[in-house]
């Protein structure tokens, strides 16, 4: 175990005197356990980054009362700089907001006995087994029938097979036509429709591109060509949430927060000429434009903030229609 930090020991003496578990502390914060028992102890290595360890570290000090300035002043040789320089309104920006969008019904599942949960599977199964059993006994059943039916219908119809021997050729002629054009109908259908799915697609590839563009001032600089619309989706899908702002040239914010998992945030940029998307923790966000993913301009999981650029001119699209 790492030896406490002067930092650790004070936040954990302010937790103390609180009369705070870490446990209790989770549950205030929304950081996971481990994180705040790596805050004590200086083990800044569990973090997912640098900025997160500053962020943890100052909703750590509003839970238990202590004043973040003075905290970060004091104790600063203890706290490491983040990747980027943080500007104070950005850091405020990572207080959780589990509070607000956590599912109401979160306490009644987690209230729930695991005695039910076992009973209901339990159920499933034994439901699954009778199911199969009565599957194999009905199929049993009907081929025993259908070869009893089969047996008979041979021993009975040997004369009349002879008889009626060129009425079934013609018929079976008729059938085998009949099939050849239904056929023949169905294979035209499907061309016609694979067709059209073909000059939907290359309409789609037509209209609306996003390209790299080279010797930008910006790497992961982007041109949006051909769209009428500019759509942005923001997807999370990693368990560590990640802040995301999104601004255009003139630096107006759309949208400043921290994205939890399974989140999709959905903007409306079709008016804007320059956008700025800053991810802060990229391996857990999915980035698309139109429905199309954007790649990040260096690999994330060396650099976990990541910056793309976006250049749109909706007239060049509204011009062409």
């Amino acid at each position: 175990m790492l030896a406490l930090t002067e930092l650790g020991k004070r936040l954990k003496e302010a937790r103390i005197e609180k009369g705070l578990s870490l446990e209790d502390l989770q549950k205030e914060t929304k950081i996971q356990k481990r994180y705040l028992a790596g805050i004590e102890e200086g083990n800044y290595d569990l973090m997912p980054g640098k900025f997160y360890v500053r962020a943890f570290i100052k909703q750590y000090c509003e839970a238990v009362g202590l004043n973040v300035e003075q905290t970060f002043e004091q104790y600063h040789a203890d706290i490491p700089s983040a990747q980027h320089q943080v500007a104070p309104e950005e850091l405020s920006r990572v207080k959780t907001r589990t509070k607000e969008v956590a599912p109401k019904n979160s306490k009644v599942l987690d209230a729930l006995p695991k005695a039910i949960i076992a009973a209901v599977v339990v159920g499933v199964l034994v439901l699954g087994w009778v199911i199969a059993l009565y599957i194999n006994k009905d199929d049993k059943e009907q081929a025993n029938s259908t070869d009893s039916q089969v047996e008979s219908q041979s021993e009975q119809s040997s004369d009349a097979q002879k008889e009626d021997s060129n009425d079934d050729s013609e018929q079976a002629s008729t059938k085998t036509d009949e099939n050849k054009e239904a056929e023949k109908k169905e294979a035209e259908k499907k061309e016609a429709a694979k067709k059209e799915e073909e000059k939907e697609s290359d309409k789609d590839e037509s209209k609306s591109k996003l390209t790299t563009v080279e010797g930008a001032a910006n790497p992961g600089t982007y041109k949006l060509e051909g769209a009428d619309e500019f759509k942005l989706e923001l997807t999370a899908t990693a368990t560590t949430p990640s802040w995301v702002g999104v601004t255009n040239g003139k630096g107006n914010s759309f949208f400043s927060s921290m994205l939890q998992k399974g989140k999709t945030e959905t903007i409306d940029l079709t008016n804007e000429q320059d956008v700025k998307i800053r991810v802060g923790f990229a391996p857990g966000v999915e980035v698309k434009v139109n429905g199309e993913v954007v790649q990040y301009p260096s690999d994330p999981k060396q650099n976990v903030t990541q910056n793309v650029f976006i250049q749109y001119d909706g007239s060049e699209a509204n011009s062409e229609s």
